[in-house]
């Protein structure tokens, strides 16, 4: 799972292996150490749609029927915005994870095709 994170605005990018996860245990999680405190992530498909922050960790619920929908076709992503208690708008984006068009140090060996990629025919 990656995560980014910028203003009011949460972008998910899962590969084939997180998605399997999500499919096959409703959730999938991930977590990363920073000294002897940690960030832990959860996305988990739920009855309903929302995302909440509790101590160190941030844990998000999408519904069934769109989470089934998105696992089982080519959709790309789910997006949706949560309303804070300040007025302010927090916005969701949980999307396939492509592989990258150029060469990066990162193994990307689980994530999608990417369908910009050019193939030789």
């Amino acid at each position: 799972m990656k995560i980014r994170i910028r203003g009011n605005s949460i972008r998910y990018r899962l590969d084939k292996l997180d998605i399997q996860a999500l499919k096959e245990n409703g959730k999938v999680e991930e977590e990363t150490h920073i000294g002897p405190s940690s960030l832990h992530f959860c996305i988990r498909i739920s009855d309903k749609q929302k995302v909440k922050l509790e101590g160190s960790a941030v844990h998000m619920s999408i519904l069934a029927e769109k989470a089934a929908e998105w696992i089982d076709t080519d959709q790309v992503g789910i997006q949706f915005e949560q309303q804070n208690p300040d007025n302010s708008v927090l916005k969701i984006l949980i999307e396939k994870d492509f592989k990258c068009l150029t060469e990066r140090e990162e193994d990307d060996s689980s994530a999608f095709e990417n369908p910009l990629a050019q193939h030789d025919c």
